[in-house]
């Protein structure tokens, strides 16, 4: 009797070691993940369990390299450096991902005027912020090569997915709207993992998934002048946002700040609002909307958004005032004394 009751005992044991097992590695635990990738830093929240967390993030980095290797000017294996070698002596065919993120950028470069337009990668050259002897370029050259900047001299052709210059000396560059595609990709990746709670953030372009634990995911927005948070965003399932800001990178000369996010319509970096930030379901429009506005400043922001209603925004000024959609009211927390204007 004995034998048997220590036997029971035993294999009861057992059993309970086994579903404890089970049940902490089934049990979804929040995972943080980074990677530098895109020239920045690729964080990835996730709440899943171990197996899930560790098969997804691997997945979305490799998607974010897949397309980084797609849209990186120095990539030789990628469509932006075969556009800009030989896009002005005859059409280049492209992936369907690079002529999905050119069709977009051509799209918000006609609602915005210019404001935002890939081609301002032919002049960018003149720019190097990374310089520690930084000086301004000459307006001479400038002015030399501001014709080159115009996106009506791209011509995509859809039906055989090819990208051609109608100038020579011209080139693109997707930093401004490729970054958020990479984001909105990383997250559909995700999803096909099954990942149902997550947070895909790189370099001021986030998107979430979900919730944590039944609570909403909550970002934060960088003062543009100190070296703290200017205010929380509570993000609802699927919302993104995107920010542009004249502290992401810059130099100074002679006591002025000369920031990288160039007017692509003078050839100098716009002189309008300290950030932009951009909320809506798709991270790649709030990327590259983030850019227009900001170059477009805060009156013409304004009206484009009297009929944009697909989007939302966080405008800084140069005082630090702040302006942002009616809609997001219930949704930010300000940090720092002053009123928010709601439009």
């Amino acid at each position: 009797m004995n034998t048997v009751i220590k036997s029971y005992r035993h294999t009861a044991l057992i059993c309970l070691i086994i579903l404890t097992t089970m049940i902490t590695a089934c049990r979804e635990s929040i995972h943080q993940v980074s990677r530098p990738q895109l020239g920045t830093i690729i964080n990835l929240t996730i709440i899943a369990d171990d197996t899930t967390a560790a098969r997804a993030s691997s997945a979305a980095f490799d998607e974010i390299e897949r397309i980084e290797k797609l849209m990186s000017p120095v990539s030789r294996e990628g469509d932006v450096w075969r556009i800009n070698t030989s896009a002005q002596f005859s059409p280049v065919t492209v992936s369907a991902d690079t002529f999905l993120v050119l069709d977009a950028a051509q799209g918000v470069s006609r609602e915005s005027g210019g404001a935002f337009d890939v081609s301002f990668a032919s002049l960018a050259q003149l720019w190097n912020y990374k310089s520690e002897h930084f000086l301004p370029p000459r307006e001479v050259a400038v002015r030399s090569m501001l014709p080159l900047v115009d996106y009506r001299n791209i011509i995509l052709d859809a039906s055989k997915r090819t990208i051609f210059f109608r100038r020579r000396g011209m080139k693109i560059g997707l930093g401004g709207i490729a970054k958020g595609y990479a984001v909105r990709r990383a997250m559909e990746v995700l999803k096909e993992k099954g990942v149902r709670n997550a947070i895909v953030e790189e370099g001021g372009d986030l998107l979430v998934v979900g919730s944590k634990y039944g609570k909403p995911w909550v970002t934060g927005l960088r003062h543009p002048r100190e070296p703290e948070l200017l205010l929380a965003i509570a993000m609802p399932d699927g919302e993104s946002v995107a920010t542009s800001g004249d502290y992401e990178r810059f130099a100074e000369y002679q006591g002025k700040r000369y920031h990288h996010i160039i007017d692509p319509r003078t050839g100098y970096p716009a002189e309008t609002l300290a950030s932009v930030s951009v909320l809506c379901n798709d991270p790649m429009l709030a990327d590259v909307w983030a850019t227009a506005l900001f170059v477009m400043g805060r009156d013409a922001a304004l009206k484009v958004l009297e009929k944009k209603r697909d989007i939302s925004v966080i405008l800084v000024d140069k005082d630090m005032g702040v302006t942002a959609s009616r809609r997001l009211k219930e949704n930010i927390t300000l940090f720092v004394k002053g009123d928010i204007r709601w439009i």
